[in-house]
Protein backbone atom coordinates (compact mmCIF):
# COMPACT_ATOMS: atom_id res chain seq x y z
CA UNK A 1 0.00 0.00 0.00
CA UNK A 2 1.21 3.59 -0.74
CA UNK A 3 0.93 5.74 2.54
CA UNK A 4 1.05 8.73 0.75
CA UNK A 5 -2.48 8.66 -0.90
CA UNK A 6 -3.99 8.17 3.19
CA UNK A 7 -4.51 12.12 2.80
CA UNK A 8 -7.44 11.42 1.03
CA UNK A 9 -8.85 8.75 2.63
CA UNK A 10 -12.53 8.35 3.04
CA UNK A 11 -14.87 6.79 5.91
CA UNK A 12 -17.79 4.32 4.54
CA UNK A 13 -19.79 3.05 7.79
CA UNK A 14 -21.03 -0.29 7.90
CA UNK A 15 -23.54 -0.91 5.35
CA UNK A 16 -23.20 2.19 3.15
CA UNK A 17 -22.81 2.38 -0.41
CA UNK A 18 -20.47 4.33 -2.80
CA UNK A 19 -21.81 4.81 -6.50
CA UNK A 20 -18.35 5.14 -8.78
CA UNK A 21 -19.86 6.20 -12.11
CA UNK A 22 -16.43 5.60 -15.21
CA UNK A 23 -13.87 4.50 -12.42
CA UNK A 24 -11.68 2.50 -15.04
CA UNK A 25 -8.38 2.62 -13.66
CA UNK A 26 -8.39 4.86 -10.06
CA UNK A 27 -6.98 2.18 -7.49
CA UNK A 28 -9.36 1.61 -4.46
CA UNK A 29 -6.99 0.66 -0.83
CA UNK A 30 -8.90 -0.14 1.61
CA UNK A 31 -7.10 1.13 5.26
CA UNK A 32 -9.18 -0.21 7.70
CA UNK A 33 -12.54 -2.32 7.71
CA UNK A 34 -13.72 -4.68 4.60
CA UNK A 35 -15.28 -3.44 1.36
CA UNK A 36 -17.02 -5.15 -1.29
CA UNK A 37 -16.51 -4.37 -4.99
CA UNK A 38 -18.29 -5.07 -7.92
CA UNK A 39 -18.19 -3.71 -11.65
CA UNK A 40 -21.08 -3.47 -14.31
CA UNK A 41 -21.00 -6.49 -16.21
CA UNK A 42 -18.59 -8.26 -14.35
CA UNK A 43 -19.95 -11.51 -12.54
CA UNK A 44 -16.69 -11.28 -9.73
CA UNK A 45 -17.32 -10.01 -6.48
CA UNK A 46 -13.93 -8.40 -4.95
CA UNK A 47 -13.92 -8.51 -1.01
CA UNK A 48 -11.14 -5.89 0.13
CA UNK A 49 -9.47 -6.51 3.65
CA UNK A 50 -7.37 -3.62 5.59
CA UNK A 51 -4.04 -3.76 3.59
CA UNK A 52 -5.48 -5.12 0.10
CA UNK A 53 -6.80 -2.58 -2.81
CA UNK A 54 -7.84 -3.26 -6.24
CA UNK A 55 -8.28 -1.61 -9.82
CA UNK A 56 -11.71 -0.72 -11.57
CA UNK A 57 -11.31 -2.02 -14.61
CA UNK A 58 -15.03 -0.61 -15.98
CA UNK A 59 -16.11 1.98 -17.30
CA UNK A 60 -19.53 1.37 -16.02
CA UNK A 61 -20.89 1.59 -12.74
CA UNK A 62 -18.92 0.64 -9.77
CA UNK A 63 -20.19 -0.10 -6.19
CA UNK A 64 -18.38 -0.07 -2.78
CA UNK A 65 -20.33 -1.24 0.13
CA UNK A 66 -18.77 -1.31 3.40
CA UNK A 67 -19.10 -4.76 4.88
CA UNK A 68 -17.59 -2.92 8.42
CA UNK A 69 -16.58 0.04 9.32
CA UNK A 70 -14.29 0.95 6.73
CA UNK A 71 -11.70 3.22 5.47
CA UNK A 72 -10.25 3.67 2.11
CA UNK A 73 -8.63 5.52 -0.40
CA UNK A 74 -10.35 6.23 -3.95
CA UNK A 75 -7.49 6.84 -5.91
CA UNK A 76 -7.07 8.70 -9.53
CA UNK A 77 -6.85 6.79 -12.54
CA UNK A 78 -3.53 7.02 -14.21
CA UNK A 79 -2.84 5.44 -17.33
CA UNK A 80 -0.71 2.63 -16.37
CA UNK A 81 -3.35 1.27 -14.39
CA UNK A 82 -6.18 1.17 -16.77
CA UNK A 83 -6.66 -1.57 -19.00
CA UNK A 84 -5.48 -0.46 -22.61
CA UNK A 85 -7.81 -2.88 -24.32
CA UNK A 86 -10.62 -4.16 -23.46
CA UNK A 87 -10.53 -8.50 -22.41
CA UNK A 88 -10.33 -10.60 -25.68
CA UNK A 89 -13.09 -13.27 -25.81
CA UNK A 90 -12.35 -16.27 -27.66
CA UNK A 91 -15.32 -18.04 -29.52
CA UNK A 92 -15.47 -21.28 -31.15
CA UNK A 93 -16.95 -22.00 -34.04
CA UNK A 94 -20.19 -24.39 -33.50
CA UNK A 95 -19.93 -28.07 -33.51
CA UNK A 96 -20.71 -28.83 -37.91
CA UNK A 97 -19.38 -26.06 -39.09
Amino acid sequence: MHSDTRLGARALPRGQLLRIDAGRGRLVQCLEGRLWLTQQDDPRDIVLDAGDEAVIERDGLTVLQALGDARFVLAPARPERAPRHPPVIACAPAAGR
